[in-house]
């Protein structure tokens, strides 16, 4: 367990492997644990790291509102600490948001950025998550931590046991402030209006039976000539348990693009559009 301290508030992050950086961010409820078996096969080629967002696992909040700025901006500052001047990014839903948003605005820090479930526009995100921005909610689900953990195990699904009990307890960490606000700031930003200011190469993957976050989401990249859209077909809004083995797979062959020559994109029966992108 490594911590730093950025604008006086405790950072807590994970490293792994060796090699160019990889930078995962979990979504909302989460934390950087249930990324690490993705970072396992990914750190065999690359140095991954992970942090939790501030509220947010072990990452503990003092001033700074829990927002989709707010955490784009703690990406940044994230990399000025530990000297990392450019990095890739990997973000899972509201982490997904705050990745592209960190892609938008600082192209020169980004290489590349995937996003995994992401609700692109807040309005995609399910109608049982838009009720944590009522304080009556938030507060309750903050004093009962199993109505948070029966949340994040229906998030989870079925499909996947790692670490299940260290996630679920991870998921108990924040307090109702930090919860309402994460919320409301993703149910209330659109970044649609801006992709087409996207000037790196991205990945966009959608679990086809997500019913967290719509995937009509994908629709929003069918033109853009700077992204690859990739629905996975038995996936939920975790693909990268639902479905890992094929999900580390497309990543991995995203992540290595600008080293290697790309191959078919088609794979095990799942098509990546725009294949002009080779990297």
């Amino acid at each position: 367990m490594s911590i730093i301290v950025i604008d006086n508030q405790v950072v807590h992050y994970e490293v792994l492997g060796r090699g160019q950086p990889v930078l995962f961010l979990h979504g909302w409820l989460g934390s950087w644990r249930y990324w690490f078996p993705t970072m396992e096969v990914v750190a065999e080629q690359f140095r991954t790291y992970s942090f939790d967002f501030w509220g947010f696992g072990d990452s503990r909040r003092k001033q700074t509102q829990a927002s989709i700025q707010a955490y784009a901006d703690q990406v940044i500052r994230f990399l000025d600490e530990l000297g990392i001047e450019r990095v890739m990014l990997v973000g899972h839903s509201m982490g997904g948001m705050v990745a592209l948003k960190t892609a938008l605005n600082h192209p020169e820090r980004i290489l590349r950025v995937t996003t995994v479930g992401a609700p692109i526009d807040g309005n995609s995100l399910a109608w049982l998550l838009k009720l944590t921005d009522r304080p009556l909610f938030a507060d309750a689900a903050a004093r009962l931590p199993w109505v948070r953990r029966r949340l994040f195990r229906f998030f989870l699904g079925q499909t996947h046991q790692f670490a299940v009990g260290e996630m679920v307890d991870d998921s108990v960490k924040s307090d109702a402030d930090t919860m309402r606000y994460a919320i409301s700031s993703m149910w209330r930003t659109d970044l649609s209006p801006e992709l087409e200011r996207l000037r790196v190469p991205a990945l966009i993957i959608h679990g086809k039976r997500d019913d967290i976050v719509n995937p009509n989401q994908l629709k929003l990249f069918a033109h853009n000539p700077m992204a690859e859209v990739l629905a996975m077909p038995r996936s939920r809004h975790f693909p990268f348990l639902d479905e890992a083995e094929q999900f580390n797979e497309v990543l991995l062959r995203f992540l290595t693009a600008g080293k290697s020559p790309s191959p078919d994109r088609v794979w095990q029966g799942l098509r990546v559009e725009h294949p002009q992108l080779a990297g």
